[in-house]
């Protein structure tokens, strides 16, 4: 919505997780063989063989030692435990050593147990500061206390967010329109920065609130350029790693105008900017980053026929419906954004958002040398291997191969999200 503060009349349309970050691995190595040179040797452990009786009745016992290829018999040493990477308590994997498929009889196989979290997804904060953010509401639902204006409220709550999700998202922030724009009936009321306001970047929350304007801030002015926003929120996203999540998170109070397109001031601000939808749904269909869409305080019915600096005739709900549904991030049931109608809901709205948008991809360090053996645990339970991750629980590797990663689906993301973590053994490692 756009309020212009110097034009009347513009109403409202409105896991038990323990924080492991380094990877656990300890392994027992097994029985080391020596050969004479020029040997060839297989690796073989010392067995005992059956016990047998005799003709007397006499139950008999017979071993046999490890050998080379030559017939030779071999020494053998006791088993050695070493230990890579820090931990604090340590918890031994014991193996064998064995010969596999695909190997040479002198390679050895390690078990190794990883505690993994998932991947942080980059994400763009895309906050709407136009004029109408100042208008108040009742924030805490209690007609006792003062209202406060939306802005505050927004403030409040996305720093609530940064705080709660810092060590699991890489934030990054962009305002529409920027701080420079005025509250005038002309172009300079639609200003967007064409860089983002902070740039993607792990524990940004010291960096992003400071850029914010301030939380009592009563000068913050502008219409809503929400093309502009968008356009330079992704153009910073599609810069980053494409193997690693991006996501946006839209807030915003209104339906966009401040088209690039307008041929004059009427059409600048009393017509919706259809360029809105397309530049969400190539988001998502073309580069693969979702957008959720919060609405404040969003009216469902079409907006007056006047000059009040908000989209004539259209209805915003319905026009927020359909970003949600582009951006592939709709809900179940008729409203397909997240609506917040005070503080509390939008709290509810952007914490259930960073649940939901949290990743169930876990990379792995080193692809393992025998993918059908790896076993994925959350907690004791062991989760089944799956290929089809849109119908299934379980996980899968990320294709293609080498298998740098792989990912949780259906019912055993949603145990990730809660967990935090998850353990990834590699039951026979070549090494």
């Amino acid at each position: 919505m756009a309020s212009f503060g110097l034009v009347s009349g513009c109403g409202d349309n409105g896991n038990d997780t323990q924080g492991a970050t380094g990877n656990m691995m300890t392994t027992t190595l097994p029985p080391l063989t020596t050969t004479d040179p020029g040997t060839s040797t297989s690796t073989a452990t010392e067995t005992t063989a059956p016990t047998t009786t005799d003709g007397t009745g006499t139950a008999t016992e017979s071993t046999t030692a490890p050998t080379t290829t030559d017939g030779t018999a071999t020494s053998t040493t006791e088993p050695v435990d070493t230990t890579a990477g820090p931990t604090t308590e340590p918890q031994t994997s014991t193996t064998m050593m064995t010969t596999m498929p695909g190997t040479t009889g002198d390679t050895p196989c390690q078990e190794i147990s990883v505690t993994v979290q998932p991947i942080k997804p980059n994400t763009m904060l895309v906050l709407d500061k136009s004029g109408s953010m100042l208008q108040t509401w009742d924030a805490d639902a209690d007609p006792n206390t003062p209202n406060v204006t939306r802005w505050y409220s927004l403030y409040a709550v996305v720093n609530q967010v940064l705080t709660d999700f810092n060590d699991k998202f890489n934030f990054g922030m962009n305002l529409f329109p920027s701080k420079n724009a005025l509250g005038e009936y002309k172009m300079t009321a639609c200003l967007v920065n064409d860089q983002v306001e902070v740039p993607v970047a792990e524990l940004n929350k010291d960096a992003i609130i400071p850029v914010l304007p301030a939380q009592s801030n009563m000068t913050i002015a502008g219409g809503t350029p929400t093309a502009l926003g968008m356009t330079a929120a992704l153009n910073h996203l599609k810069s980053l790693d494409p193997a690693v999540p991006r996501i946006v998170m839209l807030v915003t109070d209104g339906a966009a105008n401040c088209s690039t397109s307008a041929a004059n001031l009427t059409e600048l601000f009393e017509v919706y900017d259809e360029n809105v939808a397309p530049i969400i749904s190539d988001a998502y269909t073309v580069d693969n980053i979702p957008t959720y869409v919060i609405g404040i305080a969003i009216d469902n019915a079409p907006n007056p026929n006047i000059q009040d600096g908000n989209p004539n005739t259209i209805n915003p709900y319905e026009k927020l419906n359909e970003l949600a549904t582009l951006g592939g991030t709709a809900k179940a049931g008729n409203e397909k954004f997240y609506s917040a109608n005070n503080a509390i809901e939008l709290s509810d709205a952007l914490n259930a958002i960073v649940q939901d948008a949290q990743s169930c991809i876990i990379p792995l360090e080193s692809p393992p040398a025998f993918p059908d053996k790896t076993i994925v645990k959350l907690g004791n339970n062991e989760i089944p291997m799956i290929t089809d991750c849109a119908n299934e629980s379980g996980w899968r590797y990320i294709e293609p191969m080498p298998y740098m990663a792989l990912e949780l689906c259906g019912t055993a993301c949603a145990d990730l999200k809660i967990a935090g973590e998850a353990d990834v053994e590699y039951y026979c490692d070549a090494g």
